[in-house]
């Protein structure tokens, strides 16, 4: 391996501040890829899912304290609006966008819902979520569904896979999928797949890299991906052993790969950069900036804010000024300020069913989405809204990014009755439009968890904010007050369709999360918009996939190795579903019965050396 440092020199240009910065390259190779059919059997694809019950992630006092404190500020705030009118809605000024379609579409088996979405220009729509994939024509009818176990099987017994992102190349016709598992050093790994064709329920390349390629405690967490002309780039946070991630974080990494190598089956020729830091601290959360306008650029920008502050006006912008390839690609930062200012969100709160408040988690003020469209990066955090002191989005521009002064512009959406939080962007219209199109989740006081969508026009003005769908039940799986929303969403837009877009995002139902599309477009009518309204819903495409599944609870005394087994009544082994390691405490296991013949069988848990955890007797009919 190959290291490299940089050093650049401080100076200043009106509000652009370039300081001391220093950041290490290594070059690497992957090992060789392994080939997968989305669509063959051989492998029986059970979708287990192993769901870790008690307070998830365990929250620090750090962050309890700043979350409990900012509950306290906002019962404040809503006495001393109390006797204000509550808000109504008003119609901006801003065509609002038009909802062509909608339907329900993975149903995760864990928590939190992490929703994504990529569509070719050819229509197949790829929809993720924790736990599996599943693949759609544009008019929604299912092709398939796979777990994401069962997709990496190939390359290694994952018990545990997290955090999937996908894309779709315009440049190359192709798809791409990244996620990770293990949440400890000596298992982290990151799972990389490149469709082999336009395809993606045909052969896929399919990889896995070292999650610690630092040999120290740390491992891989919370990816973000983009690709520019040549490289497919993946941001990491680097988390410690044993520790929750609010206090565990140490640094955050970039991965440049050269993307030409993961569709073609090559090993994958990369530069790992760590050590990023900014005056002797590390970036925290980067976010890179997905490019939307073809041809697509050798540079990539990177956005980071100050993400863990009651209130700042900092954004950090990393750029990497050439591709893999090139041997030349060199890395620098400069610190902006926004004249809006973003602070550490409260948790959300559900609506009120039984004696206790239940709120949904609202993590931090981490960059979530970014996009890069002719000199323009338009982003979204969640946020503090101070009006109210509840959650918010804030979404913002920076304008001539690649000059000596850029400009940066921000605002902050939430209401006295409405909180947002997760949002994500894509550019729809012609070049140089600079139009946007925004979808983020809601949580309404007196309704249910949804997903929306935001419409901001080439003037900068924004439509009303658009219900998409709204939920049905309470978010509720975790046995304690606070829910896990969903840590990301996404929108795409259609690149042969400029008009057109594809969203992703969470519901509401059944205690749980599901995951809804919508078909997007922002057409600017002149004389009317079609508004999403009850009759409107009537016209949603139903899709509902019946999932069997077996589930049963247990309490781990200790941390240790867990065998999950399907047997016939002799004990012979069906199955072997996961062999993994397992947090202490209360735990959730299910798994999908669909493949199994009718007739009796026993599920079995039991430790390396034999010792039964659990059984349970159980009958396909």
């Amino acid at each position: 391996m190959k290291f490299k440092s940089f050093i650049l020199t401080a100076y200043c240009i009106g509000a652009v501040l370039v300081s001391v910065a220093q950041a290490r390259k290594t070059s690497g190779v992957s090992s060789p890829a392994q080939t997968i059919h989305f669509t063959h059997n051989g492998i029986v694809d059970f979708e287990p899912n192993l769901l870790y019950l008690d307070q998830h992630p365990l929250p620090t006092a750090a962050y309890a304290n700043k979350k409990e404190e900012l509950n306290r500020l906002r019962i404040l705030k809503e006495a001393e609006l109390q006797k204000k009118h509550p808000d109504k809605k008003t119609r901006g000024l801003a065509a609002n966008p038009t909802i062509v379609k909608g339907w329900q579409a993975n149903v995760a088996n864990g928590t939190p819902n992490d929703n994504d979405i990529a569509v070719s220009n050819e229509g197949k729509v790829i929809s993720a979520v924790n736990s599996n994939i599943r693949i759609y024509n544009d008019t929604g009818l299912l092709i398939t569904t796979k777990s994401l176990t069962s997709v990496f099987a190939a390359v290694g017994n994952f018990a545990w896979i997290s955090d999937p992102r996908l894309l779709y190349d315009p440049e190359t016709d192709r798809f791409v999928l990244v996620c990770f598992s293990g949440s400890l050093s000596n298992e982290s790994k990151i799972l990389v797949g490149f469709s082999q064709t336009n395809d993606p329920a045909a052969n896929w390349n399919v990889y896995t890299l070292n999650g610690n390629s630092f040999n120290d405690s740390t491992w891989s967490d919370y990816p973000i991906i983009a690709v520019s002309d040549k490289d497919l780039i993946m941001t990491f946070n680097q988390v410690k052993d044993n520790v929750s991630w609010t206090i565990g974080f140490k640094q955050s990494v970039i991965w440049q790969i050269n993307k030409a190598d993961g569709y073609a089956g090559n090993p994958l020729q990369y530069n790992l950069w760590d050590s990023i830091n900014y005056n002797g601290a590390p970036l925290r959360n980067i976010c890179p900036a997905k490019y939307q306008v073809q041809p697509f650029g050798n540079k990539m920008y990177f956005l980071t804010l100050r993400n863990v502050a009651s209130s700042n006006d900092s954004i950090f912008v990393t750029e990497i000024d050439d591709n893999y390839i090139s041997g030349n690609a060199d890395l620098s930062i400069k610190l902006l300020t926004t004249p809006v200012s973003y602070g550490f969100p409260p948790n959300a709160r559900q609506k009120k069913v039984g004696p206790s408040n239940n709120y949904l988690m609202t993590n931090d003020a981490r960059v979530l989405a970014a996009i890069y469209e002719n000199d323009y990066v338009h982003f979204g955090s969640n946020t503090v809204n101070p009006q109210y002191m509840n959650a918010g989005v804030y979404l913002g521009t920076i304008k001539n990014i690649s000059t000596a002064g850029p400009v940066v512009s921000a605002d902050i959406f939430s209401t006295q009755t409405v909180e947002y939080g997760y949002p994500s962007m894509t550019m729809t219209g012609s070049v140089n439009d600079h139009k946007i199109l925004y979808t983020f989740s809601h949580c309404i006081t007196d309704s249910f968890a949804g997903t929306s969508i935001l419409y901001k026009d080439a003037l900068g003005n924004y439509s009303d904010v658009v219900s998409a769908k709204d939920g049905l039940s309470l978010i509720n799986m975790i046995p304690d007050s606070v829910d896990r929303w969903g840590d990301y969403t996404n929108i795409q837009r259609k690149y042969n369709n400029p008009s057109r877009a594809y969203l992703a995002g969470s519901f509401g139902k059944g205690n749980a999360n599901a995951t809804w599309i919508a078909i997007v477009d922002n057409t600017e009518w002149p004389l009317a918009v079609t508004e999403v309204n009850k009759e409107a819903e009537a016209g949603v495409y139903p899709n509902p996939v019946t999932q069997q599944r077996f589930t049963t609870r247990f309490n781990n005394e200790d941390a240790r190795h867990l065998r999950f087994e399907i047997l016939d009544l002799q004990g012979k082994r069906i199955a072997l579903m996961l062999d993994t390691y397992v947090k202490k405490g209360f735990n959730e296991f299910s798994f999908e019965t669909g493949k199994l013949a009718a007739g009796n069988y026993i599920f079995k848990i039991s430790t390396a050396d034999g010792m039964l955890i659990d059984s349970h007797k159980f009958t396909i009919e």
